[in-house]
Formats: C-alpha cells, sequence, structure tokens
C-alpha cells in the first residue's frame, strides 16, 4: 500500500454488501464505516447474518455485491494480498 493519510480515513467502509445463499437473502445492502477509535458491536437475532458479515469483511465467505474498503482499497478487486489484509 501507498504511503496515506489515515488519520482522516475510515479504517473499514462497507457499502451495499449482500450476501446469497441460494435463493435465501443473508445479508441485504449492508453499509456502515468505522473509523479510528470507534467500537462497535454487531448484535441481532439468531440466523439474523451476524457471523455471515463477518466472515464477508474477513473474506471467508464471498459477498455476492458490494463494496469493502479497508484502508480506503477495495479489499475484493482481483490480485489483493488477502494474507496481509487478514494479519492487520
Amino acid at each position: 500500500m501507498t504511503e496515506k493519510n489515515y488519520e482522516s480515513m475510515n479504517i473499514l467502509e462497507i457499502a451495499n454488501l449482500k450476501k446469497d445463499f441460494g435463493k435465501h437473502q443473508v445479508l441485504k445492502d449492508i453499509s456502515f464505516s468505522v473509523n479510528k477509535g470507534d467500537v462497535i458491536s454487531i448484535i441481532g437475532a439468531s440466523g439474523s447474518g451476524k457471523s455471515t458479515l463477518l466472515r464477508c469483511i474477513n473474506l471467508l465467505e464471498n459477498p455476492s455485491s458490494g463494496e469493502i474498503l479497508y484502508h480506503g482499497e477495495n479489499i475484493l478487486r482481483r490480485g489483493f494480498d488477502i494474507p496481509a489484509y487478514r494479519s492487520r
């Protein structure tokens, strides 16, 4: 990654994330951002997609559509260094 001003940038940005398993839509249009110093919680009923969301963020599941940006870099692009991303 090139040197960037991380102070003014979102650490993580999820935009319009969707995940389908066949005809079953588990995640529908999820969007949020995480800034430096933020503390977030993911809550919901059993089966509401919390684990699927986390699995998509760390690329253990491939989202059906949407974007995941880590420090402004699209982690879903071809050639992205997934092991390095996961280690950060």
